[in-house]
């Protein structure tokens, strides 16, 4: 798969990015910022003019994309501003549409596929004009392999413009890589009726017919190109490189011949013919193949793929000294491509220069990002190293190495099962090296493919990414701050998070994230941001303490009372603050402080029913259930609506043994939140305890459909049905209790009863064996408390 990506971007897909550059007569190696895109809207010269908005950054006259980014954000600011908060919403998605839009562009030409596609799926999210972000995407998705996405992404953007030139070209090619010529041709057929002067689709559509041996079809076009545009060696080249990838040879190279008579001196030129003569004789040509790489390598002394072609063709032929000089400068002039120092540390190895060899090799095996590049080449590289490992006498290395290499080696072979031997040597293949490699490197064969960026590009593309990048996360941020306004949390949360994908260093930006995650009751994924806010504001008292309250509520009450105790040092004025540090000292077995904190806020604030809630919830932990209950109903007196209130009163009441009083609680906290789980479980208990079992059954039942995980609700489901004589169904349900709560004692306990109920003999000792192991451990443990019933839930 990975080679077909690779011939058909090359050959198929980029053989169009000359075009731009043919017609206004420029060369064909264009730098990134004047390249030709596949099918970037307003890339190719020729293209039928596209209609677009005036919001698009392509119609802003003179006006650049940052100074367009300029105006829209300060359009926003105002409108915000102003109070018109759907027009500040507005143009923030204008700002975040255009900047990841032009982020794509980057991070696409600087090869960053996956920060590209991330960039154009936010712009398609962002901006009512989509199209210039849909088409990237889809091109990303073809240079990823993800062939499928990619027809998805353009199917989406042809359902709103079905005669979409462009789209339609770029859905033929996205049909070419998955091999699905006929559909290629009809998309291709398609975008040439609507474009009738695309040269980009005209040669796509060409090779599909080369691929389809439609020869004559494919001549036609070619030389209808011809004659619009004038012979040229580029011209020439293009065609002669379709013709040999579909194995059209001869053609190939009487077009490569035609490019030398033009300009003998044209860049790679000699090259392509050596690659020609490979392709057509194989090894016989050879010696033509290495006086064409020798003339290519002397006019242009620069060139990577002459000097690793011509080394891959000595090691071939066992003449490794040879092979040196031109492998050691082709990794030398590609410093991060790994295919030549695997070859070069290959033949250091077999003329017995192990240790450089080594070194070369592990370089490569470093730098090959992706094992399955060029069919898992990298399996030669690992193999190669445990040959080296074995000698050494070290077992463990050699052994990782080998594993790796058969490992790759196996999934070549899925991959293509025409190569089964990726190896050199004996059993390792040895011939095929050179022909799969000729094969693989029709990327190399097409001048017209662009240049990666030169240094200077490139650092001009590494600015634009930190700009637009910057530029995206600010309008991340403010959406998200706008959600934020109309308590739509959920959304602020996805959009800030977005904002720390782009710029995580925006001031205030983990703080509005650690909030909006703390509005929502998403106490677990408030505490991260919330701590890099601390971090980098650590005397910003009101980040303390959400981030004390999200610890608190997310049950770890050391971690609280740890970020709240500055806070407690300096004196606690706020209830809140009051409240959550003495629940956490009582919860932490501090009780006594705990309970003169809260002792102090109930004296403060007699008349806050959270103050009474805090209370109680103290005298709880201390068993003091009758306290617990009068602080409660205080709570309730004075506040009917107070959270939880009815369930904390239930619970207090059960534990008193009031179990009809703490029944009517529980059923008025459930009016109020019919979703609240324990509420149900502990009407459930409630029912059990008066004998009321089948009313229990049904409550527990409800308790397990909003909450499947919830181990005590099973364990008294099953106590339940066996009290009803459903002993089949008793154990079924206390099998799954002690599946999701294993180590809880009690359980294992009751399942063994279960089991002897159902004559399940040897599964009831196994079960009871399990329980004394848990209650040895429990003894075993310091402070641990024996549980014989399911412990009460805390807040």
């Amino acid at each position: 798969m990975a080679a077909a990506i690779l011939r058909f971007l090359h050959v198929g897909l980029l053989l169009c990015a000359a075009w731009g550059a043919l017609t206004a007569g420029q060369t064909a190696t264009t730098g990134p910022v004047q390249r030709q895109a596949p099918t970037r809207p307003g890339a190719k010269k020729n293209a039928p003019a596209q209609k677009h908005t005036t919001d698009s950054p392509r119609m802003a006259g003179d006006e650049g994309p940052a100074a367009l980014l300029q105006k829209r954000f300060d359009a926003a600011q105002a409108a915000e501003q102003e109070g018109d908060f759907i027009r500040a919403e507005s143009e923030y998605r204008q700002v975040l549409g255009l900047a990841l839009e032009q982020l794509g562009d980057a991070d696409e030409t600087l090869g960053n596929l996956p920060q590209a596609e991330d960039a154009y799926k936010g712009a398609a999210e962002a901006s009512a004009n989509s199209e210039a972000a849909l088409l990237g995407l889809a091109i990303v998705y073809l240079r990823q392999g993800e062939f499928q996405k990619g027809v998805d992404t353009v199917r989406t953007l042809l359902a709103q413009k079905p005669e979409h030139a462009q789209a339609r070209q770029l859905l033929g090619k996205l049909y070419f890589s998955m091999n699905r010529f006929d559909a290629a041709a009809l998309e291709l057929q398609e975008a040439r009726r609507l474009a009738p002067d695309d040269s980009e689709t005209a040669v796509t559509l060409a090779f599909t017919y080369l691929r389809e041996q439609q020869l004559e079809k494919a001549q036609k076009i070619f030389a209808e190109l011809l004659q619009r545009h004038g012979e040229s060696p580029q011209m020439h080249i293009m065609f002669g490189a379709a013709y040999r990838e579909t194995e059209y040879v001869n053609q190939a190279v009487a077009e490569f011949k035609r490019a030398v008579a033009l300009d003998a001196n044209y860049p790679r030129l000699h090259y392509y013919m050596a690659l020609a003569y490979l392709s057509q004789e194989g090894s016989h040509a050879i010696p033509q193949a290495l006086a064409e790489l020798t003339d290519e390598i002397l006019r242009h002394p620069g060139e990577y793929s002459a000097h690793y072609l011509a080394g891959l063709i000595y090691v071939q032929e066992r003449k490794l000294q040879e092979a040196l000089p031109y492998l050691e400068k082709a990794a030398s002039l590609e410093p991060t491509n790994p295919d030549a120092p695997l070859y070069l540390g290959q033949a250091l190895y077999l003329l017995d220069r192990t240790d450089l060899a080594v070194s070369v090799l592990q370089k490569s095996v470093a730098l090959t990002k992706d094992p399955s590049r060029n069919q898992y080449q990298v399996a030669k590289a690992h193999y190669l190293l445990g040959q080296f490992f074995n000698r050494q006498g070290k077992a463990g290395e050699a052994k990782e190495q080998l594993a790796l290499a058969e490992k790759y080696k196996a999934l070549a072979a899925v991959q293509d099962q025409e190569r089964l031997q990726i190896y050199l040597g004996s059993g390792m293949g040895g011939g095929d090296d050179l022909k799969n490699a000729v094969n693989r490197m029709e990327g190399r064969a097409v001048i017209i493919a662009p240049e990666p960026p030169n240094p200077e590009q490139r650092a001009k593309l590494e600015n634009a990414t930190q700009f637009y990048g910057d530029v995206a996360g600010k309008a991340y941020n403010q959406l998200g701050l706008l959600s934020a306004r109309e308590a739509d949390f959920n959304r602020a949360i996805q959009l800030l998070e977005h904002a720390a994908r782009w710029k995580p260093e925006l001031p205030d930006l983990q703080f509005n994230l650690g909030l909006a995650q703390f509005k929502n009751q998403n106490y677990a994924a408030a505490i991260a941001p919330l701590e890099k806010a601390l971090t980098r504001q650590p005397d910003r008292q009101d980040i303390r303490i959400l981030l004390g309250m999200s610890c608190f509520f997310h049950a770890d009450y050391a971690r609280t009372l740890e970020i709240l105790a500055p806070v407690s040092d300096s004196g606690i004025e706020d209830p809140q603050v009051a409240y959550t540090f003495g629940l956490s000292l009582v919860y932490s077995g501090n009780r006594e402080q705990g309970v003169e904190v809260l002792r102090r806020l109930v004296e403060k604030y007699s008349q806050v029913a959270d103050a009474h809630m805090a209370m109680g919830q103290a005298y709880a932990v201390q068993e003091e259930f009758g306290n617990a209950a009068s602080e409660f109903s205080r709570a309730l007196e004075l506040d009917q609506t107070v959270p939880e209130g009815h369930y904390y009163l239930g619970l207090a009441l059960l534990r008193r043994a009031q179990f009809a009083q703490a029944a009517a609680e529980f059923r008025r906290e459930i009016e109020t939140n019919p979703r609240h789980t324990k509420a149900q479980y502990h009407l459930g208990l409630a029912f059990a305890s008066m004998d009321q079992t089948d009313d229990a059954v049904r409550q527990f039942g409800t308790a397990i459909r909003l909450d499947p995980s919830y181990g005590d609700a099973y364990y008294e489901m099953g106590k339940a049905l066996l009290k009803q004589g459903k002993v089949d169904e008793g154990v079924i349900s206390l099998e799954k209790a002690a599946k999701l709560e294993a180590n809880k004692s009690y359980i294992q306990y009751q399942l063994s009863q279960a089991y002897l109920k159902a004559g399940q003999n040897g599964a009831a000792q196994e079960a009871l064996a399990r329980y004394r192991d848990l209650k040895a451990r429990e003894r075993a443990t310091p402070g641990a408390r024996p549980t014989e019933t399911p412990s009460e839930p805390r807040p």
